[in-house]
């Protein structure tokens, strides 16, 4: 990791949330078999919860999923407000007490589940379900039975062998994971279907998507297409990971069906029978009715899309017409891939502003490797014309992208592109390309290095590149330049692992500036970001990046629903 980030200003945050990310995959991976394991013939819908003091939570020891009996899970007896709802059915809320926390139903509990679903009113023919419904229990048909899946139940191998259960190797790698609810959402469309969990002290979502292939009365056939995770990260964001089961190859046996059998209109509940004769009991979200969670929105939009640099010709077509100065974007470290600064670039131009981003793919990124092995990187004596000479080229031909020779432009720079781009303008852009740039704004830029005498001068992150760059073109070095600083005081730095983003933030700013107890956008302090010279713009509450950095991947991954600098564009595009 320090070979592919010994340039990176924010290397340590870098070094500290992957193995964060890495150490929870296994986890994850569990918690998603509970929910979403496939039997071998259809989907049955079939997620698995029981009841901890109203919390929607599984010890998954024996969990299955579609196909097979889990627990109870707590039924929601309040409003928004806290006031009980409307009159139910007694035996629901008898059977979903706050002692239900065994990991199957016994065929005591099974009866009285079933005589409560028998107690609703049965369906009138074709009744609109559309909107979004609390999973509440599930009953398979040998829940009578006692059946259920573990490891070490002959039962269970035999269910498994026959195609009548999941694998019982689930027993064993489901032990830790825990959920806090199911939502499905139907529309006219869509059979989705969403799983709220906590591991440790991360929040997510799985989001199992299916398209409604045809709706027969009251049962509705789907077949599931995709599935995704959303964890919550940092800077109240959040990133998406893939499911990894291929549907598109499992065919007919991506098909399901649920058919609705009974509802109760005044409290919402309703119970309807999957394909393989499991009972399913939910509760209608009427609070938001059909309308799927603005991150889960956004999340299924990134997933089901594939991100391409604009062409030559598509940027060309964009920037038509756009008569203010043009933009040239200098990326973050790891940046300039597919998808990175699109929905900047789009306010930007909607602004009037045509702009060209300087595009880098993972490969020319992975290319600073190869100065780790030379003298100059062991001495701390790098220079950015031979370190980034591929970044430099990349600028050089985004230059050659401006409509005319003698389009003017201005530099917006992110992250450790505002000095990278200082150091094109001294010693790559001639003097005729330097002379065109009117303006240079940098967003979150770690300007300055840390004091001579601090200990963390002594590591030199940059291994000579920052100390370069301040020594040959210092501050707002060019007279002809207007020079602008963006900056966001949004995260104090604090030791202590009760916030996560401020222990990163001190982290952070300590290997820039050699101060850990500071305020910065998360990665970049106040201090290190403001050019002597410069005017400054100090914004409250935006955090360093959209994105988490890939330094192998072909794009960089989203973080969902994170306040940015170009959240914030109308506080300084007047610099632009």
């Amino acid at each position: 990791m320090m070979l592919l980030s010994f340039i990176c200003n924010r290397n340590v945050s870098v070094i500290v949330i992957l193995p964060l990310v890495l150490c929870i995959l296994p986890q994850i991976s569990s918690s998603f078999t509970i929910t979403t394991t496939l039997n071998r013939n259809h989907h049955e819908y079939a997620p698995s919860f029981f009841n901890n003091k109203q919390r929607y939570t599984t010890t998954s020891r024996r969990c299955r999923a579609f196909q097979s009996v889990i627990a109870l899970s707590a039924v929601d007896t309040t409003n928004d407000n806290n006031t009980p709802s409307a009159p139910v059915d007694d035996k629901f809320y008898k059977l979903a007490s706050d002692d239900s926390t065994q990991t199957k139903l016994t065929p005591e509990q099974v009866v009285a589940y079933n005589a409560a679903i028998e107690s609703l009113p049965l369906v009138p023919p074709s009744l609109d379900v559309n909107s979004g419904w609390r999973l509440l229990a599930t009953i398979s048909p040998e829940a009578i039975k006692g059946d259920n899946v573990d490891f070490f139940d002959i039962n269970s191998w035999k269910n498994y062998i026959g195609g009548k259960g999941p694998s019982p190797f689930q027993s064993l790698i489901t032990g830790s994971s825990r959920v806090s609810g199911l939502t499905q959402y139907l529309t006219p469309e869509n059979f989705d279907n969403m799983v709220e969990f906590q591991i440790g002290p991360i929040n997510g979502k799985l989001i199992l998507k299916a398209d409604q292939e045809d709706i027969v009365n009251n049962k509705r056939i789907f077949r599931f297409k995709r599935g995704f995770f959303i964890l919550q990260t940092i800077w109240g964001s959040a990133i998406t990971l893939p499911y990894p089961v291929p549907f598109a190859l499992l065919g007919d046996r991506a098909i399901g069906w649920l058919e609705t059998t009974h509802y109760d209109e005044a409290s919402g509940f309703r119970a309807a029978v999957g394909n393989k004769g499991t009972k399913f009991i939910f509760q209608q979200r009427r609070e938001d009715s059909v309308t799927i969670p603005a991150d889960v929105a956004l999340a299924s939009e990134i997933t089901s899309t594939t991100a391409q640099h604009e062409t030559d010709d598509e940027e060309r077509a964009a920037n038509e017409g756009l008569t203010k100065r043009a933009i040239v974007i200098c990326p973050q470290q790891f940046g300039g891939k597919p998808g990175d600064y699109t929905v900047l670039t789009q306010k930007l131009r909607d602004r009037g502003y045509p702009v060209y981003l300087t595009r880098l793919s993972a490969l020319q990124w992975l290319s600073i490797t190869k100065s780790a092995f030379s003298a100059a990187y062991i001495k701390g004596e790098l220079e950015p014309r031979n370190a980034l000479g591929f970044y430099m080229n990349a600028v050089d031909e985004t230059i050659q992208r401006l409509p005319t020779p003698d389009t003017k432009y201005t530099i917006l720079s992110h992250s450790i592109g505002g000095w990278v781009a200082r150091a094109w303008l001294g010693e790559v852009a001639s003097e005729s390309v330097r002379k065109r740039c009117t303006n240079f704004v940098s967003l979150g830029t770690p300007h300055l290095a840390p004091p001579p005498e601090s200990l963390v001068s002594k590591v030199d992150q940059t291994r000579g590149l920052l100390k370069y760059v301040n020594d040959k073109w210092p501050g707002a070095y060019w007279d002809d330049v207007s020079y602008t600083c963006v900056a966001s005081k949004a995260v104090p730095g604090k030791l202590g692992f009760s916030d996560l983003d401020c222990l990163l933030g001190y982290v952070s700013y300590l290997a820039l500036i050699g101060d850990g107890k500071v305020d910065g956008d998360g990665i970049t302090p106040v201090k290190g970001a403001l050019l002597e010279g410069a005017a400054s713009i100090v914004l409250d509450d935006v955090y360093h990046a959209d994105v988490l950095p890939n330094p192998i991947g072909s794009r960089n991954t989203k973080l969902i629903g994170c306040k940015w600098y170009a959240d914030q564009l109308d506080e300084w595009v007047g610099a632009l």
